[in-house]
Formats: structure tokens, sequence, C-alpha cells
């Protein structure tokens, strides 16, 4: 861990704390839960515009193309904006293109209201991290980070749930016109209990936008790659040049960055072993976390004969146990700061997904139910302890792009997962799908 997360700022008064807490997990709640939601609309919304399908799934696509490829740029932005004006800033745009959304006349407007509502989300989530950690002292930042961890998991299980109630119940603009009051109150509590200097910066420095460039069209182009290997068109002309194109645009970014004088992305970081070592298990547990998420509905309602409802409970009591046990988890890690915390909770993980996986060839749902609870358990254990070990593997004035990168790895990750779980579909023999 590093020293200068010892030195304490002072606490808030409580009372202002809990508000601006509520406020930035409520903002990260809506962000990630507006990524997933619209799935389960969709349909609904393809057959609204009369529109097909490989358009339509734009409106789910581009924002979180424009959320994970925005990311850094904000986080890097916001120390010189402020990180709570930033992410002030961000739930206005969210709130502003979220009412966009739910009124769009056609469809190419949604797309676009969509992709700015993305760019919003990426400039609140992208520093909520590191607004936690200036807002709590070093001795509880696991039970902060344990809070958001919690959040995260339960938008991304509770989405289709939700989504699936204000759509049967009002329609398709419902989930987004529920952000528009949600996002005023939120940006009006921020307005009263953050902190809205502007840092003391240099005015000379300038934005590395060239970089910036390069970057997001690295993520988005990498994204579009595996959103077409996901959908099966493993070999073409688009996908070749999505790949090309990224590479390059890769590499352009590593080259700017190794000579500009104030990069976006230092990349000296990455020589940091207890910054980039927790960062990469978080990608890997979310992308195997994204492909169970994926496969398990077909996996239950195809095999195990569940209904949607069924189903809707098996997820929800994963979310139950991520919700309780990760704050809990937190505490525990703020009092005894074990080395192997993390260790532990990748074993039980591991260990519930090749429980699953071996108990799922014998068609026993005792047994299935169990390893799914031990992989939910073993993910409790290691949300806290693996966000926090992330923030503290750098020093603390660069907070902003270690939230930024943690945030951008994980979007990343979990569109990885998907498509991998889409990509193992594609070659599954039909009879078994049925």
């Amino acid at each position: 861990m590093k020293e200068p997360y010892k030195e304490s700022q002072g606490e808030p008064d409580r009372k202002k704390r809990k508000t601006v807490m509520t406020v930035a997990l409520l903002g990260m709640y809506m962000s990630v839960l507006d990524g997933v939601i619209i799935s389960i609309a969709l349909p609904t919304i393809t057959s609204y515009f009369n529109a097909d399908i490989a358009i339509s799934q734009w409106t789910m696509t581009g924002y979180l193309v424009a959320m994970t490829a925005a990311m850094l740029v904000f986080a890097r932005l916001s120390e010189s904006f402020g990180k709570n004006r930033m992410f002030l800033a961000g739930m206005a745009v969210f709130t502003i293109s979220s009412l966009g959304c739910a009124l769009a006349p056609s469809l190419p407007v949604l797309l676009g209201c969509r992709i700015i509502q993305g760019l919003g989300a990426a400039m609140s989530v992208s520093i909520v991290m590191a607004i936690i950690f200036e807002l709590y002292p070093f001795s509880e930042h696991g039970k902060a980070m344990g809070l958001l961890g919690s959040t995260i998991a339960l938008a991304s299980l509770s989405g289709p749930v939700l989504g699936g109630g204000l759509l049967s119940v009002f329609g398709w603009h419902a989930i987004f016109m529920i952000n528009v009051p949600i996002g005023i109150v939120l940006v009006l509590f921020g307005i009263s209990s953050m902190d809205l200097e502007i840092p003391k910066k240099s005015g000379k420095e300038k934005m590395d936008w060239i970089g910036a460039g390069s970057f997001g069209a690295a993520i988005a182009l990498a994204m579009l790659f595996l959103g077409f290997v996901a959908e099966g068109a493993g070999t073409g002309i688009f996908v070749a040049a999505a790949l090309c194109a990224c590479i390059v645009s890769l590499a352009l970014f590593v080259i700017i960055e190794r000579r500009h004088p104030r990069p976006l992305l230092d990349l000296s970081i990455f020589s940091e072993r207890m910054f980039v070592v927790p960062l990469l298990c978080m990608a890997l547990v979310f992308t195997a976390y994204m492909v169970l998420s994926i496969s398990l509905p077909f996996y239950l309602e195809s095999v195990m004969a569940f209904s949607p409802l069924q189903v809707g409970l098996v997820f929800m009591v994963i979310a139950a146990i991520l919700t309780v046990g990760a704050p809990f988890v937190g505490k525990i890690y703020d009092r005894h700061p074990w080395k192997y915390f993390t260790g532990v909770g990748l074993f039980v993980g591991a260990l519930g997904l090749f429980a699953f996986a071996y108990f799922a060839r014998a068609v026993n749902l005792t047994p299935l139910i169990g390893a799914l609870l031990v992989f939910a358990i073993g993910f409790t254990i290691f949300q806290g302890p693996i966000n926090a070990e992330i923030m503290h593997g750098l020093p603390v004035e660069k907070s902003a792009i270690a939230s930024g990168l943690n945030s951008a790895g994980r979007q990343f990750a979990m569109a990885l997962g998907s498509s991998l779980a889409s990509i193992i579909f594609v070659f599954q023999p039909k009879h078994r799908m049925t």
C-alpha cells in the first residue's frame, strides 16, 4: 500500500459524508443500470420504430462504447476541473440525455441521445471511486469499496428485473424517464453537499487531445470487433478492418504517450506491480462474471426448465449476497488488511465456477445452486478488497487516473465477457441449445 493514503485530509461531517456517499452510489447505480436495463426493452424498441435489430442494438452498444472510451479522458480532465464538479456535470448530462431518450421521435435521435448519455455516465463513473476514497479515511476504505462493489453488482443483476417491470407497466419510455427525477434530485443534493472548489492547477496545462482521441478510438474499435465476433461474424472485411484499426490506434496511443510532456496516461504506472496485478485480477473476474450472468439464464431455462421468474429469483439471491456481504467484508478488511484476502476470494469464486461446470452435466439442481452460492461468496470476499488495493497501488495524486482505469477496465471486461458468452453459444451444437 502506498504511504500517501495514510495522510488523512480530515474527516468531513458524518451527515454530510453520508449524503455525498449516497449521491455517488446512486449515480454509479444509475449509470451501470442503464448499460444493462435496455437489453430487456430492445425487442420492444425495435418493433416500435420498425427497425432492424442490427441497428436498434446500437442503443445498447453505443452507450457502452461511449462510456468506456471516454472514461480515462474525463478522469484526466477532472484533475483540473475538479472531481466533484465533473461528477455533477456528468449527472446533469446523463439526466438531460435520459429525457431526450424518453422523448426521442425516431431511432437515430434515440441513438444520438444514448451516446450523449454514455458520455455523461463516463464523466460521473470514471471518478466515483476517487471521490469515495477522498471522502473516507484510510481505515475505512475497505468498507467504502465494499459498498461501491455491492452497488455495481446490484445494478448489473437488478437491471433485467427492474426493466421488465417498467416495460410491462409503462412501456419502454419509462426506463429512461425514471432517470430524470432521480437525476435532478441527485444533482441538487450534490450541489448542496459536495465541495465544488476548482483545484489549484496551472493554467498552462494542456490536455493531450491526440492521445485521448487515439485511446478512445482504440477502445471503441476493440468493442466493435468484439461485437462482430459475438454476432458470429468471426471473419470478413469489417471484422478484419476493425481489428487492424484497433491495433493501429493502440500503437499510435502508446507512441504519443511516450513523447507527450503531459500525457493522458503516464505509462510508467504499469510498472507498479501493486496496481497492475489487482487491476488485471479485477478484469478477469468481471469477464468470468459476465460469461456466467449471460449464459446462466439460457442454461436454467433450456436445460433446467426454469421459468423467467425463477431465473430472476436466482439472480436476486446472488445480488442479495453481494449487496449484504460486500460492505461486511469491507469492514473486516479495514480491521485486518490481510494481504491474501483477495486471493482467498479468487480461490472461492473459482471453486464455485468449476463446481458449477462439473455439476452442469449432471443436471442436478441442488449442487448447481450450491455452486452458484459459493461463487457469490467468493465474489463478495473479492470485491471490496480488490478495489481498495487498486486505489492503494498508486499515489493519492493519481487517484483520478486509478479510478478511471478501474472503471474502464471493468466495463471493457464486461464487454469481453459478453462476447465470450456469445461465442460459446455460436459454437454450440444446435441440439444442445433447444
